[in-house]
């Protein structure tokens, strides 16, 4: 957390979450298995900085992030923080919006897993279930 001196600007790029949230949205809701929502997570997230960030290539970075789904956190490496810059890092709501993206993340990844449960529980081994 952050504070900021009176009369001080913060940057704003929820136009730049906007223009990805609905298809971030569908591409979470497409995902079958818990283990693919990490990679829609950095994807997205990775698109985010290209749209906020100059002559920025998410191929050079997709190592740069990880995603914590239990715990609905997210983490830059040093050299990721070093590209997007400590201003935009302390003085925008970049930050907020990646951890938006994430908790959106973690929610669709909790939903999958209790879904993966519930199927592992109640597939009998050895019982096919037929159409009649």
């Amino acid at each position: 957390m952050f504070f900021m001196k009176k009369g001080e600007k913060i940057l704003s790029f929820v136009k730049q979450e906007k223009e990805l949230i609905e298809d971030y949205r569908r591409k979470l809701h497409d995902v079958k298995r818990s283990d693919e929502v990490g990679d829609v997570f950095i994807e997205f997230a990775l698109r985010f900085l290209e749209k906020v960030l100059e002559d920025f290539d998410a191929a050079d970075y997709t190592e740069d992030i990880s995603f914590d789904p239990e715990k609905e956190e997210y983490t830059l490496s040093e050299r990721l923080k070093e590209r997007i810059g400590e201003d935009l890092l302390k003085k925008s709501d970049l930050p907020a919006i990646l951890q938006r993206f994430c908790e959106t993340a973690a929610h669709r990844w909790k939903q999958l897993k209790a879904n993966e449960e519930k199927t592992d529980f109640f597939k009998r081994p050895g019982h096919e279930v037929g159409r009649e």
